[in-house]
């Protein structure tokens, strides 16, 4: 009788082993297609995972954050419904399991990713309050996770993220992020998800991507980055997320065509789910051929943008830049019509609420010839062409009276020098540059600053540069904010070593 007893338990532990096994497969077979953006049949999988274990939380979890990506990548309403009944009904299974085990780390850590979702998804829908107390669930969440299991290291990565992007909370809403006790770190944020991506295991795909995010916005790092891009492009080759992140990437490399060739493969993969993207990788294109100067294709572009975003971000800009498009061009009716019925954009973002102050400066005073021809320099500088940007400039920056264009001029000249490594020429234009007061473009200041920093760098004199750094740091809190705070997060890592 003993023996039979003991047949019964080995043989009720052999299958529970095969079950969980099943259940494990089925799901890293579901992310798999799911990071790979074959939503519908990874959907399915989740659903056979609801079939085989319908009071577990994990196959209603998994289908919550498959629509809960589709909404941010659509914002479609009818998703947005979608994610909110799977959330609640994971929600519900996730009491469930507490309630016979409250120290099980594993579910409140799917809480805590849950509770990440929800903010997210609360933020696209701009309900901010709601957003920073559902990210304040999380946190908690997260850090209790690691208090009953300091080493499932998959945890870090939502700690990580919601330091980093606390740390980008504007202004007018740090009122909330006081109430709610939450914290930012950049710094933190980043060695959390590298923890994460080193030393996690179901998070890795994940952590992978907000990395090269965060070392092609927050460090420059495009080297670093790319390793990690190609490496996701390569997995999940129908992933129009991956591939635009990496063309962005490029784009800030300064591998133009490179970047084409990838937002090309964008627009031809038929991920209808994430209509977005597909109008942001035209976003993108119309940058390129802005960047090249090659007007009447940026203008092709940056109207499909415009036809087929379902999001305010970035088309005040590209309105900015296809009305620039048609001055560029010699159609000054245009130009102006354009201006007139340009789209404001999101004023959160930099990008659309410098378009609208320029916009309001073109309509008012006009753009004059010199200006013009700065806009065909920074891209020149943008698409890599310094020896253009040198000899365009070296004769003519004296002749300009404006101080904000001249002053413009000279930061356009010493950062082509620069980059052909004509260091006493870079550093004299900056030098000039420094000294101009100036009206409007105060962002000049820093960026001055900045890039006799890298001269002095590359010179080998490392405590000058270190000394300006932190100089242009501390100055750095005019327009492009973010674009030279990255530089010099990139030359800071530099000289620590």
């Amino acid at each position: 009788m003993k023996t039979k007893f003991i047949l019964i338990v080995l043989l009720f532990f052999y299958f529970n082993v095969q079950g969980q096994s099943l259940i494990r497969n089925l799901i890293s077979e579901g992310m798999h297609l799911a990071y790979n953006l074959e939503l519908d049949a990874a959907e399915k999988i989740f659903y056979r995972v609801i079939e085989l274990r319908p009071d577990s939380p994990l196959g209603y979890y998994h289908i919550a954050q498959l629509h809960f990506w589709i909404f941010l990548g659509s914002r479609d309403p009818g998703e947005y419904q979608i994610f909110l009944k799977f959330a609640d009904l994971t929600q519900e299974k996730i009491y469930k399991v507490l309630e016979k085990n409250p120290k099980d780390y594993r579910t409140i850590y799917l809480a805590g990713n849950l509770a990440s979702f929800r903010a997210m998804a609360q933020a696209a829908q701009n309900s901010s309050v709601d957003a920073f107390w559902s990210s304040k669930k999380a946190v908690n969440y997260f850090e209790e996770t690691l208090e009953l299991n300091p080493k499932f290291y998959d945890a870090y990565l939502g700690l990580g993220l919601f330091d980093y992007a606390m740390s980008f909370v504007p202004d007018f809403l740090q009122w909330a992020v006081n109430l709610t006790g939450l914290s930012s770190d950049k710094e933190r944020g980043f060695r959390y998800i590298k923890t994460a991506f080193q030393k996690g295991t179901s998070v890795k795909t994940e952590a992978s991507f907000h990395l090269a995010k965060i070392y092609t916005d927050y460090l420059a790092e495009y080297d670093s980055a790319l390793i990690h891009l190609q490496d996701l492009t390569s997995k999940y080759p129908s992933n129009s997320v991956f591939i635009y992140q990496h063309a962005v990437t490029l784009i800030k490399e300064k591998q133009l065509d490179n970047a084409m060739g990838l937002l090309n493969r964008v627009s031809r993969l038929e991920n209808k789910k994430l209509p977005q993207i597909k109008a942001l990788a035209h976003y993108r294109k119309g940058e390129i051929f802005f960047k090249k100067n090659q007007f009447k294709n940026a203008i092709a572009e940056y109207e499909k943008f415009l036809d087929l975003s379902k999001e305010l971000d970035f088309t005040g800009y590209a309105s900015l830049n296809n009305a620039l498009c048609y001055k560029l061009l010699g159609n000054d009716e245009e130009f102006k019509s354009q201006l007139e019925l340009m789209q404001s954009g999101n004023e959160d973002i930099f990008e659309d609420a410098y378009a609208n102050l320029k916009r309001d400066k073109y309509l008012f005073e006009g753009i004059s010839p010199v200006e013009l021809k700065l806009i065909r320099m920074k891209n020149y500088l943008d698409a890599g062409r310094y020896r253009a940007v040198l000899d365009s400039l070296k004769n003519n920056i004296e002749e300009i009276e404006n101080s904000d264009l001249k002053a413009t001029a000279y930061i356009y000249f010493g950062e082509a020098a620069m980059h052909l490594k004509k260091y006493s020429d870079a550093f004299y234009a900056l030098d000039q540059a420094s000294g101009i007061s100036l009206q409007n473009e105060r962002w000049i200041k820093p960026m001055a600053l900045l890039l006799k920093a890298k001269v002095k760098f590359f010179s080998g004199e490392k405590k000058l540069a270190k000394d300006l750094i932190e100089e242009a740091s501390d100055k750095n809190i005019f327009e492009f904010k973010g674009n030279i705070q990255s530089q010099i997060e990139w030359l800071k890592r530099r000289l620590k070593g």
